[in-house]
């Protein structure tokens, strides 16, 4: 029997701390993963945000769940709710609040076979990111719906093998990088900056306990600034 398990994530730009990330597998105890990020540092003095995310599952089975996000921006008083239900991965119900108020007929439109195959966001991090110690096994595709764009998160390895040792981690040792990448479906709009047609972010696999999760992770994110996340902790 695997326990929960709390994985904790700082987030550093031009080695500043940026963001604090907090990914509980709480599935085999409790039905449930929830995940946090605050805003900290520089960034967190200047603008606060929020964001949580909870997948609630009905039994052991994992078939029937729900998906709540929330995403907070107090100085502006600006928020975000996104509810989904879903069944043998297969969207039963989405509601988001307030309404979205983007111009609808520039977005790609969804298609019915969009809601059949396809689970949340937080899920996804799960399926993805928990691997069997035995076998890395990175080559993975799952679709995603996260209440307004539906997408593929594809995952690839790469032969590139990383020695691992950061003042931002404790742990220390070699590590497999595997390749993520976003691809939008459906829900977005193209060219838009805030929904990017793709990107890319190099995963760097390491073994913690009977299983292989990212230790460390780097992405570009607005403007070409090169983001770092750093695994800082297990509970």
């Amino acid at each position: 029997l695997s326990l929960a398990k709390e994985f904790k994530y700082n987030v550093r730009a031009f080695n500043l701390s940026v963001m604090d990330i907090n990914f509980n597998i709480d599935d085999e105890i409790n039905n449930k993963i929830t995940f946090s990020a605050e805003s900290v540092g520089v960034v967190g003095f200047f603008t606060k945000v929020f964001a949580k995310s909870e997948v609630k599952f009905a039994d052991k089975k994992q078939n029937n769940w729900s998906y709540q996000y929330r995403y907070d921006k107090p100085a502006s008083n600006k928020y975000r709710e996104n509810k989904i239900n879903f069944s043998k991965e297969k969207v039963l119900s989405s509601q988001t609040n307030p309404p979205r108020s983007e111009d609808l007929t520039k977005k790609i439109p969804y298609k019915k076979e969009d809601y059949f195959g396809v689970i949340d966001p937080i899920f996804a991090v799960k399926k993805l990111f928990l691997i069997d110690k035995k076998n890395l096994d990175c080559e993975k595709k799952i679709k995603v719906y996260d209440g307004n764009i539906f997408f593929h998160l594809v995952m690839t390895k790469d032969s590139k093998l990383m020695e691992f040792n950061s003042i931002f981690s404790d742990y220390k040792g070699k590590l497999q990088k595997c390749i993520l990448v976003y691809q939008p479906i459906s829900g977005h709009i193209p060219g838009d900056p805030n929904t990017p047609e793709q990107f890319k972010v190099d995963l760097y696999f390491g073994i913690v306990g009977d299983n292989y999760f990212p230790i460390y992770a780097t992405t570009k994110g607005k403007k070409g600034i090169r983001l770092k996340m750093y695994l800082d902790n297990i509970n």
